[in-house]
């Protein structure tokens, strides 16, 4: 209802505001809670209905009046609920890495959903005879579409994040869509938001005392500051800034007598919620991105390169090559670790693999490499080391092993380790190759030991 008040304050003709906010709020509410949230709906709507006829002195009988509020009441929430609904569906159907065709969804049905409000509120009016049915009380539809446009756009993401403060318990989905930045300083975000408004009251102070219709375009350069706080604030701070300066807009397009121009500052909004929406996308993707590319980087459990990383390292063996360096390959992994998992638990097998790569990772310069291959089966890539250094590092990782303490498991960790340098027709494939073997010959001959192999060069 205070939402109610605020839209009649922003009335340019009756049953028509500049903006309509308890549009956003059902969408938002029957998005977040569903059917509960229809009764507290219907009942503000019905009684809006009465509000409005007695700011309109109409003095209806209250028959005219109920049948007015229910059938408003019926065109509004199955409009919304429709498509409430439908998002939502997509939404169960989603997840975060798809929260792009979510907004895209939004930015399609919100609007789709007011202008089916917008047609069916003006037929229950006309119904009721609170409209002519003529041809201006048939073109009701439009100034009603476009206030609950910038009602849906504008207040609904923001009114999500209130309603799910007050019903925790709903939109477990809100706190998926990755939408998570930590906020700066609130005098920064005050001064930003000073700006904006400033600019847009200057533009529409121009537009009212020059009658100049072209000047009104400018408020769509109010993009470029709001774009500046989108990407430096949170999103919840980004949706505070748009409804104050939707609600700012439509006031002045009300007290400045803008109604010749109110289309223009009424799609200049929905343009800058849209906008908004979309430019929250780019740090959103960007950490989605960066999350993809050290998922393709490391091995999740033990943090060690993951193979396909590994195995790309051809660049270091080209820069070995060209500065006339060494570079070996160890390939290592721990003895009867299957009979560990079985033993102990695949747990623990997981524990003694997080060990095993912190240990190695201790033993490593800054230049080295640690890759997992697969298993309990691990990879060394060694710049600037040829094979009697590395058959050192090997044999210092072997003799450390033993010493390592891993939950849950009482006896020693052992590995064995296959050690090759890398000849100049060499890659990384074929050095592996060749370092496996030497592996699979250690364990052969009784694990718990390092077999390493002299290049001709050497």
């Amino acid at each position: 209802m205070l939402l109610w008040k605020v839209a009649s304050i922003m009335e340019y003709a009756p049953h028509a505001s500049i903006w309509f906010p308890p549009a956003g709020l059902t969408f938002s509410a029957i998005l977040l809670l569903g059917l509960r949230a229809i009764p507290a709906i219907a009942f503000c709507c019905m009684a809006a209905t009465f509000w409005e006829d007695a700011t309109y002195g109409t003095q209806l009988p209250w028959q005219q009046l109920l049948e007015t509020g229910a059938l408003f009441t019926l065109a509004h929430i199955s409009a919304y609920a429709i498509g409430a609904s439908l998002l939502k569906l997509l939404i169960s159907r989603r997840d975060a890495h798809q929260l792009p065709s979510l907004l895209l969804a939004f930015t399609i049905i919100g609007p789709a959903s007011a202008l089916l409000a917008g047609y069916l509120t003006q037929t229950a009016l006309i119904i009721s005879g609170m409209l002519p049915d003529s041809p201006s009380g048939h073109q009701l539809w439009l100034p009603l579409w476009v206030g609950d446009l910038l009602g849906i756009l504008v207040l609904t993401p923001l009114l999500i994040g209130v309603l799910r403060r007050i019903y925790p318990r709903y939109g477990v989905w809100v706190s998926e869509l990755g939408l998570r930045q930590l906020p700066g300083s609130g005098w920064e975000f005050l001064l930003k938001l000073a700006t904006t408004l400033l600019l847009m009251v200057v533009v529409m102070l121009l537009t009212a005392s020059l009658q100049s219709k072209e000047m009104a375009f400018a408020i769509f350069f109010l993009c470029i500051p709001q774009m500046w706080i989108v990407y430096t604030e949170t999103p919840l701070r980004s949706g505070i800034s748009i409804a104050l300066m939707s609600f700012a807009t439509a006031l002045l397009v009300k007290y400045l007598a803008l109604h010749d121009d109110a289309l223009v500052f009424q799609f200049s909004i929905s343009v800058l919620a849209a906008s908004t929406y979309f430019g929250l996308l780019i740090p959103v993707l960007a950490s989605s991105n960066s999350r993809l590319r050290e998922m393709t980087r490391k091995d999740s459990l033990t943090r060690a390169y993951s193979r396909q990383h590994f195995f790309q390292a051809e660049l270091e063996i080209q820069r070995a090559r060209y500065y006339q360096q060494p570079i070996s390959l160890i390939v290592f992994d721990i003895d009867f670790f299957k009979q560990i998992n079985d033993r102990f638990g695949h747990t623990v097998g997981d524990l003694a693999l997080i060990s095993l790569a912190e240990l190695a990772t201790t033993q490593l310069r800054q230049a080295d490499m640690l890759g997992r291959f697969g298993g309990d089966e691990f990879m060394l890539l060694l710049p600037g080391s040829g094979q009697i250094d590395a058959t050192t590092t090997a044999e210092r990782l072997r003799l450390a092993l033993p010493n390592l303490r891993v939950e849950g498991l009482t006896s020693q960790i052992t590995g064995s380790f296959g050690v090759t340098e890398i000849a100049a027709e060499d890659t990384v494939n074929s050095a592996f190759e060749k370092a496996d073997v030497l592996l699979l010959e250690a364990k052969r001959l009784g694990r718990n030991l390092v077999l390493g192999t002299i290049t001709a060069t050497e």
